[in-house]
């Protein structure tokens, strides 16, 4: 019975169309030279290395203040408590000095590299950080005022 069974697939593998044969050359596994390199930028395009660590201290400040906003924003349609207000704004202005900080730093270190390299892509870089800038200086000073005005006068 095993038999017949074997027979009728073989019957079937039979009928079958074939396959096109293939190259040896073309089935073989590429060597390690023939694979695809990953896909890195030379040296010549890429940024310098100080300006590559600002410019990600800027992103990761920028991040981290929105999420301050954010954060003060829901505590504040929650009703955290004053202190944990004062706290978050606190902790917004800093956050908001220190990009301000950094975002200056990479407006100077493009400037250099303009005059450097004279490379004129690092106006658009200036022109982000600028952007940065003006908008990590308003957040400061919006937060400072806000932090001044909910501790009150006293006279």
């Amino acid at each position: 019975m095993e038999e017949l069974a074997e027979l009728e697939t073989l019957d079937e593998l039979d009928s079958l169309p074939e396959l096109p044969a293939t190259d040896d050359e073309a089935s073989e596994i590429p060597s390690s030279s023939a694979r695809s390199t990953p896909t890195t930028k030379p040296r010549s395009q890429r940024l310098p290395i100080l300006l590559r660590l600002t410019r990600r201290m800027t992103v990761f400040l920028s991040f981290t203040l929105l999420a301050t906003i954010l954060f003060f924003l829901t505590g504040n349609k929650q009703g955290f408590l004053d202190t944990n207000l004062q706290l978050l704004l606190s902790i917004l202005a800093s956050n908001a000095i220190a990009l301000a900080f950094f975002s200056g730093l990479a407006i100077l270190e493009c400037i250099f590299y303009i005059i450097k390299d004279k490379k004129f892509v690092f106006l658009l870089h200036i022109i982000c950080y600028l952007i940065i800038l003006s908008i990590s200086v308003s957040m400061s000073l919006f937060s400072l005022t806000v932090n001044l005005l909910s501790e009150g006068f006293s006279f």
